[in-house]
């Protein structure tokens, strides 16, 4: 159990390459870590310590569900179809629901239930059955239990343990695998087959198994992994911090690992690693005050750790551009440096910096603003209004504009139509975008269009294909009434309006819209058109009815006034900031070319180091963002600060009730009057 930059990595990647050394095969090691980046950086740190290169690549270096997709697939003779998203969970949640309430209607005495109807409640679900199968609940009651006492068990609403029941057997289906999958689903099925009693899997054997960031087990991950080391009669090394607990919504239980884990296991040691080798005896100190444990600087020099205050958070993010130019010019690389967010809504801001600055930057955990759904969509909108499709540059890009209107118009389109060659062509032509606009968005949807959306453009032109077939065969052979009847019926299709209450409701939002934005004076300014579009498209309230996740929708709300923001600094009209948003992509482009520095978010920056680490946005509500879990807030801002070697730039607001409560946790004078003499004396002994 150690510290941040107290070589937990390292300390794995040694007891790999001596068994290496030793003669164990590198096919007879697995390390197993709970991300991608991780089991990546194992992986290097393998070579950066001497272990040939050839022989690092045989060693396999994978995430426990990874791992889990790899044997299940070998098992049931290939991968389920997997669903990446809770939103993609979403329709299998409501059919769920409706089957649920069918059947309990169909009860001599119906129970109460509460089911999820709306998409903040469906996510609230959806987190409880993932943290169920982090726990290993399987569905169904044990011989002589009733629903109600299970339930009761779990500490759950009976309507939730029934839902999750049904989730499980609907996506269990009749076959040899699954219907889908979705993130923690390949651990949680895994473990569940190897915990029964007529377990029919067999795991490859291994001698060694090495697990890295330990303190993100759960009980799920355990089961595997106990069943991996008895497998092989393994020996096994772990390493984790109790501190950098930040996906406790998967699963991750500090508790559990506390007082399960090992249990029953022969010859088992824990040894704590206190001493960072990261960052110098300011940083240790103050980290060692955040936290309240002891962490000790095995660095003999120092890590710089400053504040810089903001009046606005514009302002704060032109002092982080300005902080990365006094970086370079003395002699830091950018490359060394990255910039951690709390969120991706506030990339906005830092993005617009940078390219003022002439900074390029590459991102992690987050996408470029211009590339989200919500800021696609507005620039399509602005496209149509003005008539100018040229002010979005390139055929991908016009492509995602084109798929993020359909999205947040609602229109039901199926996964195989979203690279249709409709929409290509569409975007390959930009005098086609007006086409696209009263052909498709503004047209009300037909029963015809509805079937269409669910082929793939091949599929529609087959059908098409088949039906004028169809019907000169029938004339051919002098049955013109069949003929006649099936050429109405596909009239009717193409004339009968099939088309929600919500995507009616969008179409008339967006007809309006643009009469708006169109009926504006040339010189009115960008910003106050966009917030009457913003309000007239009511992208906010779409945006809940849209997500599962309300963060997500919060971020979608946040990201929209960060867009209208960048409108309104330079004063613009809106044909000027479309220009302006064209000669921004591609000067970012430009700057991409060179060196750049990191922009991702405190998740994708963990098990990472940096030279210069700067945290922008350090005031209360941000960081420690309103309605998260503060325990977990806490562990966040440690894992963000602790990611620095050499400089730490705190970027905190000028009004003091305003600063994150994690800034004066760190006691920083105390740190630095301490650190200064914890080095003198290391100096003095030098000497």
């Amino acid at each position: 159990m150690a510290n941040a930059g107290a070589a937990k990595t390292t300390t794995l990647a040694l007891r790999i390459a001596e068994s290496v050394t030793r003669g164990v095969w590198p096919e007879s090691i697995v390390a197993l870590t709970f991300s991608g980046e991780a089991a990546r950086v194992l992986k290097a740190r393998l070579v950066e310590i001497g272990l040939d290169e050839k022989l690092a690549r045989r060693v396999r270096c994978t995430t426990f569900e990874e791992f889990a997709q790899q044997v299940l697939g070998a098992f049931e003779g290939g991968q389920a179809p997997f669903l990446a998203s809770h939103d993609a969970v979403a329709p299998h949640v409501r059919a769920a629901v409706r089957k649920l309430q069918l059947e309990n209607s169909m009860r001599r005495t119906p129970r109460e239930l509460w089911l999820p109807e709306h998409n903040d409640q469906i996510f609230e679900f959806l987190t409880l059955a993932g943290q169920l199968k982090a726990r290993l609940v399987k569905p169904g009651v044990e011989d002589g239990e009733s629903i109600e006492e299970r339930a009761g068990f779990l500490d759950l609403p009976e309507s939730v343990f029934l839902l999750y029941c049904l989730m499980e057997a609907e996506r269990a289906g009749y076959g040899d695998a699954p219907r889908w999958r979705a993130g923690f689903d390949a651990t949680y099925d895994l473990a569940c087959m190897l915990t029964s009693e007529d377990c029919a899997i067999e795991l490859p054997a291994f001698r060694i198994v090495v697990v890295d960031e330990l303190q993100d087990m759960n009980p799920a991950s355990y089961a595997v992994l106990e069943h991996l080391l008895a497998r092989g009669n393994a020996f096994f090394t772990g390493a984790g911090d109790f501190d950098q607990v930040i996906h406790r919504w998967a699963g991750a239980d500090v508790n559990f690992i506390r007082t399960r884990f090992g249990q029953g296991w022969r010859s088992v040691e824990s040894l704590p690693l206190t001493r960072t080798y990261r960052h110098g005896p300011v940083m240790a100190l103050a980290t060692a005050a955040l936290k309240d444990k002891e962490v000790v600087s095995g660095r003999r020099h120092e890590t710089r750790l400053q504040l810089e205050t903001y009046a606005t958070q514009r302002d704060g993010a032109g002092r982080v551009a300005a902080c990365i130019l006094d970086w370079t010019r003395r002699g830091g690389r950018p490359d060394a440096c990255a910039v951690i967010l709390r969120a991706p809504y506030q990339s906005i801001h830092i993005e617009n910096a940078l390219l003022e600055a002439g900074i390029g930057w590459r991102v992690e955990g987050l996408e470029s603003y211009l590339l989200r759904s919500e800021i696609l969509m507005l620039r399509g909108v602005i496209a149509f209004a003005l008539e100018d499709y040229e002010s979005i540059p390139g055929v991908e890009k016009r492509l995602q504009v084109l798929q993020a209107l359909l999205f947040w118009q609602q229109f039901e389109w199926g996964a195989d139509r979203r690279d249709d060659d409709a929409l290509k062509t569409a975007a390959a032509q930009p005098e086609l975008f007006d086409a696209f606009l009263k052909g498709k968005l503004l047209k009300p949807q037909t029963r015809a269009d509805k079937k269409a959306a669910e082929m793939s453009g091949d599929e529609e032109m087959q059908s098409e294909f088949h039906f004028l077939e169809k019907l000169a065969q029938l004339r051919k052979s002098g049955h013109h009434h069949e003929a006649n009847a099936l050429a109405n019926i596909r009239q009717a299709e193409s004339e009968t309006i099939d088309e929600t209450p919500a995507q009616r409701s969008a179409r008339v939002r967006l007809e309006q819209t643009l009469a708006m934005l169109r009926a504006a004076p040339p010189d009115e300014l960008a910003h106050a058109l966009l917030e009457r579009a913003v309000g007239l498209l009511a992208l906010k309230s779409v945006a809940r009815q849209l997500f599962i996740a309300p963060s997500t929708a919060a971020m979608v709300s946040r990201s929209i006034d960060g867009f209208i923001d960048a409108s309104r600094r330079n004063a613009m009209s809106l044909r000027d900031f479309a220009g302006w948003l064209r000669k921004a992509e591609v000067k970012a482009s430009r700057l991409r070319a060179s060196a750049t520095v990191l922009l991702c978010t405190v998740e994708a920056a963990k098990g990472q180091e940096f030279e210069s680490v700067m945290l922008p946005f350090l005031e209360d509500g941000a960081f420690p963002m309103t309605g998260c879990d503060p325990a977990e807030e806490r562990n966040r801002f440690y894992v963000a600060v602790t990611r620095v070697r050499d400089e730490l730039t705190l970027f905190v607001p000028e009004t003091a009730p305003r600063v994150s409560p994690y800034v004066a946790a760190m006691k920083i004078d105390k740190a630095r009057s301490r650190g200064s003499l914890q080095l003198d004396a290391q100096t003095g002994f030098q000497d």
